[in-house]
């Protein structure tokens, strides 16, 4: 394969399975060091990619039929002239675009009922969870001759960057050792209770004096709210106000960070910060497949087993995510907050 070919990664839905996804990107510029790597976006994702060294241009786009139609995301995707495009999160409307396109190489899923739009298949049922979706994403660049690459999470803050970011931290009264709460899922995964949040944010801003942030999307304003209520008012409540660039830069200098399943534990991730998550015992959304990549045992979960029940319930904090003790919580963060694991953890090589 020529070492000059342009590729499309497709990677169109939330903000954690785009981070997931950037390994892929990583796997391609090693294998073909010249190559232009792209990506197809949501806009509201797409700016985490402007930190990653490794991606060559983003192409931002909505939910498709509201802002771009198959017929004119063909015309765009044909003005770049793509080589290959991996549809890593396959739609129907977007197996057309690339057909129609005359993308000459689309990768993709072998299992939907639009596979045959992709001329190279690749034959993997993901919702047995028996990879990591990160793995998972690597997987389809198999077809590319890409068999054993592995997870690398990397990141690049431009000098603009540090400084804005370092500004608007000292306006925020953030100092060098504060931990970050993100209670919140963006109603895309169970979720710890809120009390809980509340109990463990008390115990490191009161007992452990440490600095607490809460983060979130506008619409989570009310969970940290709520937090800051039942914890203290010192708590410093970022959610609404951040930039998924800044998002990143706070989280890279936090010492901890806390949360459910979400695109910003996955940043979390993405930064080589420690973390703590929160996940229940279903199939769907279990950690081996959707957790922090390489930290399993930084996740906590109410018991190994399926939990039937949980399964089938829309709560959000379910029966298991309750039974998520605090003490359980704070044991692991203290574990987090040791010297030793701190200094390991933001040193650590970035591959996992």
């Amino acid at each position: 394969m020529s070492t000059t070919q342009r590729f499309l990664l497709s990677r169109t839905d939330r903000l954690g399975d785009l981070v997931l996804s950037t390994p892929a990107a990583t796997a391609l510029k090693k294998e073909f060091p010249d190559a232009e790597v792209f990506f197809l976006a949501r806009n509201y994702t797409a700016e985490i990619l402007d930190l990653h060294p490794h991606v060559d241009g983003v192409l931002r786009l909505d939910s498709l039929g509201e802002v771009m139609g198959a017929r004119s995301l063909a015309k765009l995707l044909r003005s770049y002239d793509f080589d290959v495009v991996l549809a890593l999160f396959p739609r129907p409307e977007l197996a057309w675009a690339f057909y129609r396109a005359g993308i000459p190489l689309r990768i993709g899923t072998g299992y939907r009922w639009y596979s045959g739009l992709f001329n190279q298949r690749v034959y993997e049922h993901r919702k047995h969870a028996q990879f990591h979706e990160a793995e998972f994403n690597l997987h389809l660049l198999q077809p590319l001759g890409i068999a054993n690459a592995q997870i690398e999470f990397h990141y690049r803050f431009e000098p603009l960057h540090e400084q804005a970011l370092a500004e608007k931290m000292a306006a925020w009264g953030l100092g060098e050792k504060y931990v970050v709460l993100h209670p919140g899922s963006g109603n895309s995964a169970r979720e710890w209770p809120l009390e809980n949040f509340s109990e463990l944010a008390a115990y490191l801003n009161n007992e452990r004096k440490l600095q607490v942030v809460l983060t979130g999307s506008a619409n989570e304003k009310t969970l940290t709210e709520f937090i800051r209520e039942h914890a203290s008012p010192k708590l410093i409540d970022l959610a609404g106000r951040l930039s998924l660039i800044e998002l990143a830069g706070v989280l890279r200098h936090a010492m901890v960070f806390v949360g459910n399943s979400s695109g910003p534990l996955h940043v979390a991730r993405m930064m080589g910060t420690p973390v703590l998550a929160f996940y229940p015992p279903i199939t769907a959304c279990r950690p081996e497949r959707w957790g922090p990549y390489g930290c399993r045992a930084d996740v906590l979960m109410s018991q190994e087993e399926e939990c039937y029940q949980c399964r089938n319930t829309q709560e959000r904090a379910c029966g298991c995510m309750r039974e998520i003790s605090v003490a359980a919580a704070i044991a692991k963060a203290e574990e987090k907050l040791q010297p030793q694991t701190l200094r390991q953890a933001h040193e650590m090589n970035i591959v996992a």
